[in-house]
């Protein structure tokens, strides 16, 4: 599932809440659509163990339970629905992201040298398609590493999001090694990082 496009879950999600009849609220205009949206698309071969997708309901007397039974009852083994709760908070809230890298060696020396730099300077890609040098150490809330199991605590959302392949590539280009490695997140946090619901 985590070679499963963004694109490409949008609308297994449609013919999902399509074939399970959930009461779920459409757009309005001429190319009406159900409504729902992913809180922090994950990337392309990345796994999510808390994925957040908001959706609105148009029946008052469907309740969560419903909601994530009639999800389960209708989704394949590898997407399952935990709980459905009220929104608290907004998207524009979301803060940070938490993921655990796995690499199949152990880098230690590597990777704590690179973590522990003042300024980690590499080139993102701009919106309209250039580059710009930015230091993302900043943007590094917590790098902890055990074993060969590294966790990163980075921004999220629309301003700051810090995308951990970026992470990974300078640190291959800065200390001069090539890792294989799987990516998982684990939580999403709002800016008092508390899980986001």
């Amino acid at each position: 599932m985590k070679f499963v496009s963004h694109l490409d879950m949008n609308r297994f999600m449609t013919r999902l809440v399509n074939k399970a009849k959930i009461p779920i609220w459409f757009t309005e205009g001429f190319n009406q659509h159900a409504y729902f949206n992913f809180a922090v698309p994950l990337s392309l071969g990345f796994e999510g163990q808390y994925e957040i997708l908001d959706l609105r309901i148009i029946d008052p007397a469907y309740s969560n339970e419903q909601l994530v039974a009639d999800l389960n009852k209708e989704s394949i083994p590898d997407i399952e629905f935990v709980k459905a709760n009220e929104p608290v908070l907004k998207m524009k809230e979301i803060a940070f992201a938490e993921f655990k890298i796995i690499f199949e060696e152990v880098f230690a020396e590597k990777i704590e040298r690179f973590f522990a730099r003042e300024q980690i300077i590499t080139q993102k890609t701009t919106k309209k398609g250039g580059t710009k040098d930015i230091d993302i150490a900043p943007l590094i809330k917590k790098a902890e590493l055990s074993g060969n199991e590294l966790t990163l605590i980075l921004t999220a959302g629309n301003e700051n999001n810090l995308n951990p392949t970026l992470v990974l590539s300078t640190l291959f280009e800065l200390e001069q090694f090539k890792a294989e490695y799987s990516v998982v997140r684990t939580m999403i946090y709002d800016k008092k990082m508390q899980p986001f619901i």
